[in-house]
């Protein structure tokens, strides 16, 4: 383009013997050369700027074989790029219960498989080579996974708190910090660290640290102890940098308790307490021993239905499939046998 114009700027100062039409011609072509060259470099792009869309590996609306909308988190049947997969799982009987496999098949023969069963192809693991593949019903599949996911976080430790305080700390700031312990100690898997800074001189002031620690387990006894307290075990501890640490979980520390009562209001008090006690003692005892009320068994079988019923149509289960499930078949002839009870 640059040199056309540097010709097309020659004849038209009349170095070159052409006419007056023909020099408009030739200024009108580098024009729109110029143009041409302008654009075309504001719209070009290097190579190594071009990349290719990504293929969304989760896919929460898809349909499953029999053509039905299911919400997953999971690639199914069509879905699956791969050629070969291995597959680890098929899923047998009316419970989905998954039997354990390790073959490797076109992808094809997997999806004529699970047509087959009535089921889909899942993918697990996009990454292995070959990908690995369940054959399942992706809506049992799904709830199966929930339930799992919900039993581990139940009996999951959760991560210890901490409450860090210093020997010269102030009553509503002590306060308030006890009010939060006794949120987290609700839990009764959580454990609580009271921790007492101690650093450089202030490390001289040990006993009124060890006293701030004595008063807050009175404070706090009524719904929280130390744990191996009744062991012998000292309540107080050192870490290696001089800091007094202290541990709390849930549960009334009675004994301090009963000595807490002991100073307000001398043996007596501790006596009525200590009957007190065990009348509570006794009541549960009886309420224990007590027959549960049918009506209430109805209700709360009732009431496990319906939140089933609401989890299988939530993975993808059809409204009118969901009571054919082997879950709500087993919860409706628990409901049939209370029903009985409370008509004898």
């Amino acid at each position: 383009a640059w040199v056309l114009s540097a010709e097309v700027l020659n004849i038209l100062l009349g170095h070159s013997a052409v006419g007056m039409r023909q020099r408009w011609s030739l200024l009108s072509l580098s024009i729109f050369g110029l143009v041409l060259h302008l654009s075309l470099r504001a719209s070009f792009v290097p190579c190594r700027y071009l990349r290719a869309a990504p293929i969304p590996r989760v896919r929460r609306h898809a349909q499953d074989l029999d053509g039905r909308n299911v919400k997953k988190e999971y690639t199914v049947n069509e879905e699956i790029r791969a050629n070969e997969v291995r597959v680890v799982g098929i899923a047998s009987g009316e419970r989905g219960q998954m039997q354990e496999t390790n073959q490797i098949m076109s992808i094809s023969g997997a999806l004529d498989m699970a047509r087959e069963l009535g089921v889909d192809v899942i993918l697990i693991n996009e990454d292995q080579d070959p990908p690995l593949v369940k054959i399942a019903s992706v809506g049992k599949y799904i709830y199966q996974e929930n339930k799992k996911k919900k039993e581990q976080a139940k009996n999951k430790q959760p991560k210890m708190k901490e409450v860090k305080i210093s020997y010269t700390i102030g009553d509503h700031d002590l306060y308030t910090r006890l009010t939060q312990i006794e949120k987290w100690v609700e839990n009764p898997r959580q454990q609580v660290k009271v921790q007492v800074v101690l650093k450089g001189r202030s490390r001289m002031f040990e006993k009124q640290a060890r006293q701030l620690l004595d008063r807050v387990r009175r404070e706090v006894a009524a719904y929280a102890k130390v744990p191996g307290i009744d062991k012998g075990n000292d309540p107080v501890t050192k870490d290696g940098r001089g800091d007094l640490i202290m541990l709390l979980g849930q549960g009334p520390d009675r004994a301090l308790l009963k000595q807490i009562i002991e100073e307000a209001g001398g043996k007596k008090a501790v006596q009525k307490g200590a009957l007190e006690e065990e009348e509570v003692e006794e009541e549960e005892e009886e309420e224990e021993e007590a027959p549960a009320d049918e009506d209430d068994e109805v209700k709360a079988i009732e009431a496990e239905m319906k939140e089933m019923r609401e989890e299988l149509i939530e993975c993808g289960i059809s409204p009118g499939q969901v009571n054919q499930e082997p879950e709500m078949q087993d919860l409706l002839k628990r409901l049939n046998a209370a029903k009985a009870k409370v008509g004898a």
